[in-house]
């Protein structure tokens, strides 16, 4: 079953433009090629700035935190920067207990996450 969806969106903002990507419902086993596949086609265009907002999302396992992290080596491979924005506990728990919130910014919302 297919819990998963995400949105991009290019903003232009005043100080520097951004890509936004927002995932909504559960990041598990049972989708993470599709969740590889918007984020590493996003990575592919190569923006400055990578915002995944996670407010969306209730739950996430350790195949879905492997890509993000995937993402990231590739976002600072190419001089860009990647950061997580506004989880859920149970998604910012995990973060928090296997220090990726350490490797990745994490930010209470998307403005702060903008702001870096």
């Amino acid at each position: 079953m297919d819990l998963l969806t995400a949105s991009v969106t290019k903003v232009e903002s005043g100080s520097e433009p951004y890509t936004l990507v927002e995932l909504v419902g559960e990041a598990d086993v049972t989708n993470c090629d599709a969740l590889r596949e918007v984020l590493e086609a996003e990575v592919a265009t190569q923006p400055r700035s990578l915002i995944i907002d996670l407010a969306g999302l209730r739950f996430m396992d350790s195949s879905a935190l492997h890509i993000i992290l995937r993402v990231n080596r590739s976002m600072d491979r190419q001089g860009g920067v990647l950061a997580l924005a506004s989880p859920r506990e149970p998604v910012a728990k995990m973060l928090r207990l296997t220090a990726a919130d350490q490797l990745v910014p994490v930010y209470p919302s998307v403005i702060e996450a903008t702001a870096g």
